[in-house]
């Protein structure tokens, strides 16, 4: 992690909830957690240039980033450099994000979106009652925090989905579900990141465990 940076503030995201900041350029982000966070980023001066999945695989030639590595925009600008990670497995920029409407399909239909496990014993992603479903996801999550911007759900890009461990079959591209949880007595992970330009960006906590997560900013 970067040395000699002064916290200027701190959130603690509860489960299932979703929250955004402003970040000026130069300033730095980290994300502390245990479990899934489905981050995405604007430009704060031009909000409708956003974080963009498929830019930032296809100009660093790679599906999996981490330290040394940033986040690029639709229109191809650097908007985050990943200065730090101690998450050790990968993140994911593959398979955007939950909402309420997927978990819908998956109860109704598990043949057509299923979970596909890379270890064969664990269960698969569902629930066995329609009440048991989660009221939201994802998606709704991030909506509501960007509204005060004036962004609606169809301005939410696909995230990068952090702490989110995937497995691709190389041959087949077949995508694997793999993820992974620290041992109970290992601390919180954390990813850091530089803001490259003007940002708002949101954090929404997944479904995939009941920990909040922290939204740190700091300064030089």
């Amino acid at each position: 992690m970067t040395e000699g940076l002064n916290l200027l503030f701190e959130e603690e995201v509860p489960h299932l909830v979703g929250r955004a900041w402003e970040v000026k350029k130069g300033q730095y982000i980290r994300i502390v957690g245990r479990h899934t966070v489905d981050f995405v980023a604007f430009n704060s001066n031009n909000l409708r240039e956003s974080f963009d999945q498929a830019r930032t695989k296809t100009n660093q030639l790679k599906l999996f980033v981490t330290t040394g590595d940033v986040l690029y925009s639709k229109d191809n600008n650097v908007m985050l450099t990943i200065t730090g990670d101690t998450w050790p497995w990968h993140h994911d920029i593959e398979i955007g994000m939950c909402s309420r409407k997927k978990f819908e399909m998956s109860f109704l239909n598990p043949k057509v979106v299923k979970r596909q496990a890379w270890e064969k014993d664990k269960p698969a992603y569902g629930w066995e009652r329609w009440e048991d479903l989660p009221p939201r996801g994802c998606w709704e999550n991030l909506t509501e925090a960007l509204k005060p911007w004036k962004l609606e759900k169809w301005d939410v890009p696909s995230p990068f989905n952090i702490f989110w461990n995937l497995k691709i079959d190389g041959d087949t591209g077949k995508i694997y579900f793999d993820h992974k949880h620290l041992d109970d007595d290992a601390p919180d992970a954390m990813i850091e990141m530089r803001a490259e330009m003007d940002l708002i960006v949101a954090g929404a906590n997944d479904i995939d465990g009941p920990e909040p997560f922290k939204m740190q900013i700091l300064e030089p």
